[in-house]
């Protein structure tokens, strides 16, 4: 088998969610753990918290999958960011034209504005889950969070 086969994750445990005006603060315990991929598909195995000794499943995907889900929200990305600047810049080059009395503008022109405010969303949110994504999730969270490790 390619790649690794196992991966470094932090099981978090939410001590304190504190709300004010204008910050918030989360205070939470952490306990590493070195997790074995399968070789194929999916396996689940129960961790410890390190607070509340409770029982947590998490859910361990293989490296092939992980990485394959990793280079699809990169594409994803890439192809936002790529659709982001294209529908950007015809919005500025249309709407800045001043246009002969009587005329309309190009229909293109709102739908540009449109994909580039959808665009300016979907760009971030994939590359944090493209470079975030580690193949293991918790299954029954319970104020609980699990994180890559990163050293």
């Amino acid at each position: 088998m390619r790649g690794p086969r196992t991966v470094q994750v932090a099981v978090r445990h939410v001590l304190g969610d504190a709300g004010r005006p204008r910050t918030r603060t989360v205070t939470w315990a952490a306990r590493d753990f070195r997790l074995v991929r399968p070789a194929e598909g999916r396996d689940r195995v129960e961790l410890e918290c390190p607070v509340c000794s409770a029982a947590l499943v998490a859910e361990v995907r293989d490296h092939a999958r992980t990485r394959r889900v990793r280079l699809t929200w990169g594409t994803v990305f890439l192809l936002a960011l790529a659709l982001f600047a294209a529908s950007l810049a015809y919005a500025v080059h249309e709407g800045g034209r001043t246009l002969p009395a009587g005329q309309s503008p190009p229909l293109l022109l709102p739908i540009s504005v449109a994909v580039a405010a959808v665009t300016l969303i979907v760009t971030p949110v994939a590359w944090v889950i493209a470079r975030n994504h580690i193949g293991v999730t918790l299954v029954d969270a319970r104020g609980h969070r699990i994180v890559p490790v990163r050293r």
